[in-house]
């Protein structure tokens, strides 16, 4: 901008096109302008090819202006070509610590995640990190945003933990901006403003009462067709079809053998000539009518607006509510009914916007079809109306140099962005959980969150929206990741099922307590968990559990099953159990709760029945020992005949519940110590017999006790004697 003149370029595939603009009362008045065409083809589908031969041409635009204005011109506004640009279309989401309110600089964090999640996605197959770190990131527009799961206008100021958004990156390649910088510094000029071509355009072809419609802006100049897509005030979308008006006067060239700007003036007049006389190549004279030219040309128009109407449809989904076309290849003869037929509007959706449609500029850019003048008068009302400026820094980011290109006032956010630095790794991440089972129910334990990361510009603390300038000094640090969960046994189960008691048997202090198993394995309270394992774990509450675990037995081998019976008229109970377990010598009820401190005593069985013999050592039929013919015998001191619901058993008889019990005891004699080795004596062989008890002369009836020697021989043969 010089003075209050604001000097905008517009750097076309075929045309240069520069003005002079001032801003007025009610609107915009054109000064001065100049209109330079490329004698070759230096520039192709909008890039810049040949700087040096595009730089003359720049040159004279600028000095044309120079001599008509009487200015020294040392600042412009440019616009890169929205043809170059790369839209991706990016969602990303990330979760809070907790549910909190949600701030301005949660917002931004999220949004620039998504961004840089947008650069990562440019990279192709084949060259990921060249073609990534190739890219400038020049503006987004968020279409949406959700708060745990529910869509919202705006997050901040709202409560909740996961953020969501959904928003159009858009990146310029580098080459773009260095060919065009390159060219600008070879005139002696410096960027006072940089817009993008599609920006600068919409900002005076949509009028402000469209500015929430949804409409497709179409720039169809010579190389390329530069679409861009609004949406409630902003661009969403952008692409670029490589075919334009260049293709057209190919094929009219080709097929009427005439050169290119010969072609390029016969499709310029189809809408005013039926018939045009044109030279060849071979320096004939010919008559060309529209009829013709139409048909030639046809294949061609298909190609272009069907490519127009896809890419249209790749952005918005939808046919939008209308589409405006500007440059110079709108122009076209059946352009506009071919498209709406591809698109599937109606003809009166469909516009063709100029020069002389804005109310508020006034005067005329010279030598040039007025729809072709709509993008450099955008630059200039683009300069004038918003606050972006072009801006290229260079700042230090930890300490690496990084060339920084914006179209605002840049931030430290954009200088990460263009060091490729990661972002997310810059706000602390929730560390694994571990999930487990604790008798059957799911147990989770949450990750650490981890440290904030730190970020300084020149020493001291700033956010990722704090400005910068050339020369500033950013240094972070990433984010410390949050620490996996851990956990012990103790933490997952309650504290109170955590039980621990003294239990004396027989003597013998145990230690009772809560039995844990993971996976099937007997593990203690301070074992760490395993993510996803089965812990079950059983609480001793009784006195039976008790016992089980010290005895490490399973609690159903202590079921005391009582039996009822009756001996010799009288009721009697008896425990069925291989173990029995007293408390100061009396049975204890198992199922007592236990208690700390209790003392028992076991006694263990071999079996788990009662036979009649072991009732009745319990009645007082004891064992005893006596010599018999030198050899030792244990015998009971007392014979009993028993029947056992009026049937006689033996001793060996196994005591079920209901018995009815009837026993008589006799003394131990002689004659009862030869029927308790089965040896039967003849009454013959009785009058023959010599016994003696501890050596005395005694008879069969003779009582025997506990130590007594017997010794028995027959009379007729003193040699033989009876063993046992």
């Amino acid at each position: 901008m010089t003075e209050e003149l604001t000097f905008a370029l517009d750097i076309g595939t075929r045309t240069i096109i520069g003005l002079l603009m001032k801003e007025k009362e009610e609107g915009y008045q054109i000064i001065h302008s100049a209109v330079s065409e490329h004698p070759t083809r230096a520039m192709l589908d909008g890039q810049i090819h040949n700087v040096v031969e595009v730089a003359n041409e720049v040159k004279k635009v600028k000095e044309e202006l120079e001599d008509k204005s009487g200015l020294e011109l040392k600042k412009v506004a440019i616009a890169a070509a929205g043809r170059a640009l790369r839209t991706v279309k990016q969602e990303f989401n990330t979760v809070l610590d907790k549910k909190r309110f949600i701030e301005t600089e949660d917002v931004n964090r999220l949004e620039l995640m998504a961004i840089q999640k947008a650069q990562s996605s440019l990279s192709s197959n084949e060259n990921k990190s060249q073609e990534k770190l190739n890219y400038h990131f020049v503006g987004y527009s968020p279409s949406k945003y959700l708060l745990d799961d529910i869509e919202i206008g705006d997050l901040i100021g709202q409560r909740g933990q996961k953020l969501e958004v959904e928003l159009v990156a858009t990146f310029l390649p580098r080459v773009v901006i260095d060919s065009l910088l390159s060219v600008i510094s070879r005139v002696d000029l410096e960027v006072e403003h940089l817009t993008l071509e599609p920006i600068a355009a919409s900002q005076v072809v949509i009028p402000e009462s469209m500015s929430s419609f949804n409409l497709a802006l179409v720039d169809i100049g010579a190389g390329t067709s530069d679409i861009a897509i609004t949406k409630d005030g902003s661009i969403i979308g952008y692409d670029m079809v490589p075919i334009a008006g260049d293709e057209i006067t190919e094929q009219i060239s080709e097929n009427f053998l005439i050169d290119y700007k010969t072609a390029e003036k016969v499709k310029c007049s189809l809408n005013e000539e039926e018939v045009m006389n044109v030279s060849t190549i071979l320096g004939d004279s010919v008559e060309i009518d529209r009829q013709s030219v139409m048909e030639t040309v046809e294949p061609q128009l298909d190609t272009l607006t069907e490519s127009i109407a896809e890419s249209i449809l790749k952005i918005n989904s939808n046919p939008p509510q209308a589409v405006i076309f500007i440059g110079g290849g709108s122009l076209t003869r059946g352009l506009k009914e071919k498209f709406a037929d591809k698109i599937n509007l109606i003809p009166n959706r469909i516009g063709i916007r100029k020069k002389d449609d804005l109310d508020n500029v006034l005067g005329d850019i010279e030598n040039i079809n007025s729809t072709q003048t709509l993008t450099p008068i955008g630059i200039a009302v683009t300069t004038n109306e918003t606050k972006n400026k072009a801006v290229f820094i260079d700042v230090e980011v930890n300490g690496e140099i990084v060339n920084l290109l914006t179209l605002s006032q840049p931030t430290i956010a954009d200088a990460l962005l263009a060091a490729d630095i990661d972002i997310e790794k810059m706000s602390p991440s929730m560390g694994m959980g571990l999930t487990c089972t604790v008798n059957g129910d799911l147990k989770t334990v949450k990750g650490d969150f981890g440290k904030r990361g730190s970020l300084y510009l020149n020493g001291r603390e700033a956010g990722i929206e704090t400005k910068v300038k050339t020369g500033d000094q950013i240094n972070f640090e990433y984010a410390t990741p949050g620490k996996d969960a851990e956990a012990l046994i103790e933490d997952i189960i309650p504290e109170q099922d955590l039980v621990s008691y003294d239990l004396y048997l027989d003597g013998s202090k145990n230690e009772v307590k809560t039995q844990i198993y993971q996976n099937g394995k007997w593990v203690t309270k301070d074992t760490p968990v395993k993510d996803g394992a089965n812990v079950e774990y059983e609480i001793p509450n009784t006195i039976k559990d008790g016992v089980a675990q010290i005895l490490e037995i399973p609690k159903d081998m202590l079921e005391n099953e009582r039996i009822e019976f009756y001996f010799n008229g009288d009721k009697k109970e008896i425990v069925k159990s291989p173990y029995q377990i007293k408390k100061e010598g009396q049975m204890i009820n198992l199922e007592k709760t236990l208690k700390d401190n209790l003392s028992l005593t076991l006694e263990e069985k071999v079996t788990n029945d009662l036979t009649i013999g072991e009732f009745l050592q319990t009645e007082g039929n004891d064992e005893i020992e006596i010599e018999f013919n030198g050899s030792e015998l244990t015998i009971p001191n007392k014979f009993w005949e028993i029947k056992v619901n009026g049937e006689e058993v033996d001793l060996n008889y196994k005591i079920e519940d209901e018995d009815e019990i009837e026993a008589y005891s006799k003394k131990l004699t002689v004659d009862r110590v030869f029927d308790h080795i089965n040896y039967n004596i003849s009454d013959a062989m009785k009058s023959n017999l010599e016994i003696l008890v501890n050596g005395e002369k005694a008879k069969l009836q003779s009582r025997i006790k506990d130590g007594d020697k017997l010794k028995v021989e027959l009379i007729k043969n003193r040699n033989k004697t009876f063993s046992n």
